[in-house]
């Protein structure tokens, strides 16, 4: 007897817990769309769809392409020939079909992302259910990040909170760009960083508008036409003295270009780690960096390979490059038209140790 309720509870335990987590997600939703998933169902008639409640009287009649209700949200959107519009449980049509795209914005369900025409151009607007905008008069929505609206104000790029409808940085920038916990901004062709929970300076707007890179707490910028790296309170990691940086695909290197147009790697902490080259790659491969040395009398390209600490194990003798994955135990490669591997310690050998 006791195996058999054992038996039971144990078949009956999956249905418990799904019934269980149908009536959790019943007691979240707003009692409007709890009157949409309990008591509606989805009718047709010559290919048009409506809804009924549970005794069979219509409530949205069978005239559009078609209907839906998404979980936690009040409304039932409509869609007629392309073009939507959003009704209540009443039958009341609170935005008129009009829309190409309609959406709920963030996690607001009173609020929706909308496209339109109007005089035959494209609109884009953040309205609540009334169609009313929560921009602030004359701007223009650029987009929207999670709650974080970007708009235009008289030419200026501004950012928004879509859920208090407050300014997060007012309209004083010729652009603004949301990048993780700080904002880059941009006036008269410079650019800096302000800090999204204290709106405080974190690098001054006197940087080049050419390229910038957040990684790791890092930046790259361009000061007068120089590239260098700075930490989030403005200390210089890497000076700006040189033609290019990018960071490496590791996260832990940046691949720098001087003026003489030959390349090196530096640490995270701005250190310079191997020598100068024509070439070296930022890849992140787990036992070497592969570098390219041109010669000066025109001959072919020449491969070398470094450990992770910069020294030079093979100089540039290698006819082609070859990426060393986790997996290998070497690499084949061609030297002076001969097949030689690298294997895991740095060695050039002439067995196969594949």
């Amino acid at each position: 007897m006791k195996q058999r309720l054992l038996l039971l509870i144990f078949l009956f335990l999956p249905l418990v817990t799904a019934l269980a987590q149908v009536i959790e997600e019943l007691e979240e939703m707003p009692p409007q769309q709890l009157q949409l998933e309990v008591y509606y169902k989805l009718i047709e008639k010559n290919g048009k769809f409506g809804l009924a409640d549970d005794e069979g009287k219509v409530v949205v009649p069978a005239k559009y392409n078609t209907v839906e209700y998404k979980k936690f949200e009040p409304y039932i959107r409509v869609e007629l020939d392309g073009k939507f519009g959003l009704m209540d449980a009443e039958q009341h049509l609170l935005l008129p079909i009009r829309y190409s795209k309609l959406e709920v914005f963030y996690k607001r369900t009173d609020v929706f992302y909308a496209e339109y025409q109007e005089e035959g151009k494209r609109k884009t607007d953040i309205i609540s259910e009334t169609g009313r905008s929560i921009l602030p008069a004359g701007a223009i929505l650029r987009g929207y990040h999670g709650p974080e609206i970007m708009i235009t104000v008289n030419g200026k790029e501004a950012l928004i909170d879509g859920e208090s409808g407050t300014y997060l940085l007012e309209p004083i920038y010729d652009s603004v760009y949301s990048e993780g916990n700080r904002y880059r901004v941009c006036l008269n062709g410079k650019c800096g960083y302000i800090d999204k929970k204290t709106h405080q300076v974190l690098v001054p707007l006197i940087y080049d508008d050419a390229y910038s890179y957040f990684r790791n707490g890092l930046v790259i910028l361009v000061l007068k036409g120089k590239a260098g790296v700075l930490d989030e309170q403005g200390n210089t990691v890497i000076p700006f003295a040189y033609e290019k940086i990018s960071s490496g695909s590791d996260n832990k290197t940046f691949n720098v270009t001087n003026t003489a147009k030959k390349e090196a790697l530096f640490s995270a902490e701005g250190k310079q780690f191997t020598a100068w080259y024509d070439y070296i790659t930022s890849d992140d491969s787990d036992h070497f960096y592969y570098y390219r040395q041109d010669p000066a009398s025109g001959d072919a390209y020449k491969f070398g390979y470094v450990d992770k600490s910069g020294k030079d194990l093979t100089g540039p003798v290698f006819d082609k490059a070859v990426k060393f994955y986790r997996s290998d135990d070497c690499i084949e490669l061609l030297k002076d038209g001969k097949t030689v591997y690298l294997n895991r310690a740095g060695k050039v050998v002439t067995r196969n140790c594949r």
